[in-house]
């Protein structure tokens, strides 16, 4: 728990100073990923570490690589500079829900009661931040 409220004061904090600070995506992100790798290729050595060239394989790499990780982070990027910062914030809560219904369509998984509940509750709430307006102090 400690790790995740970490993690969401760290994008929180960064969602903030991204908004102030003008940089252009293609400038950061390379240098973003060029630590990453060197930080993951620290704990190589010490990991067993076993890599097959196939398309099991490279499909997936190229999904989360392009898609989930590039993809993400431009239109992220791209949200803190066009909109307001509640509004792209709020919208990580539907980080959740689509990856229930992902599961559901992809992997056949069944959606327990639970689950559907929690992703009515997200989606009523995020409908109320985007849909209510904001009462004035006059």
């Amino acid at each position: 728990m400690s790790f995740a409220f970490g993690a969401l004061m760290c994008m929180t904090f960064g969602s903030i100073l991204q908004k102030r600070i003008h940089q252009a995506p293609t400038a950061v992100l390379p240098l973003q990923y060029l630590v990453t790798l060197l930080l993951c290729l620290c704990f190589v050595p010490f990991q067993p570490f076993q890599f097959e060239p196939n398309l099991d394989f490279l499909v997936p790499l190229l999904w989360l690589g392009l898609v989930i990780s590039v993809g993400a982070q431009l239109l992220l990027y791209w949200l803190i500079r066009s909109s307001n910062l509640v509004n792209v914030t709020s919208l990580f809560y539907l980080v959740p829900v689509v990856t229930v219904v992902l599961d559901y369509l992809i992997l056949d998984n069944a959606m327990p009661a639970l689950a559907v509940v929690g992703m009515t509750s997200i989606l009523a709430g995020l409908i109320l931040v985007f849909k209510l307006p904001v009462a004035s102090n006059r």
